[in-house]
């Protein structure tokens, strides 16, 4: 675990993955959510998401992973997403974006700030 982690764990923090129903980024939401971050795994398709949120939730880390189903290139999933983080959690600590699309990526960290 790297050390700015660890030394943050006292402090609540939130990650959004984008594209994390399996691969890189469901391990990327498995290890947030192991070490307490609370992440909102995304996908395109809600049934691929949901299932992989099942997965983690098999995995104990119910109250660590939350699901939103997103399309990175519509800006208006994207405003959605950001409502609901800021609604919500009222911050967002880490965006992992496993897609190609960056332009839109921050466009989201935009709008949250």
């Amino acid at each position: 675990m790297s050390s700015e982690l660890s030394s943050n764990l006292g402090t609540k923090r939130y990650a959004v993955v984008t594209g994390s129903n399996k691969g890189i980024g469901f391990k990327a939401c498995r290890q947030f959510a192991s070490r307490g971050v609370t992440v909102i795994l995304t996908a395109r398709d809600s049934k691929n998401g949901l299932e992989a949120l099942e997965r983690l939730r098999g995995r104990g880390l119910s109250d660590y992973a939350h699901f939103h189903q997103l399309e990175v290139t519509d800006s208006k999933s994207m405003v959605v997403l950001a409502d609901l983080v800021k609604a919500k959690f009222g911050k967002l600590d880490i965006l992992v974006c496993m897609c190609f699309v960056v332009a839109h990526a921050l466009s989201l960290v935009q709008y949250l700030n």
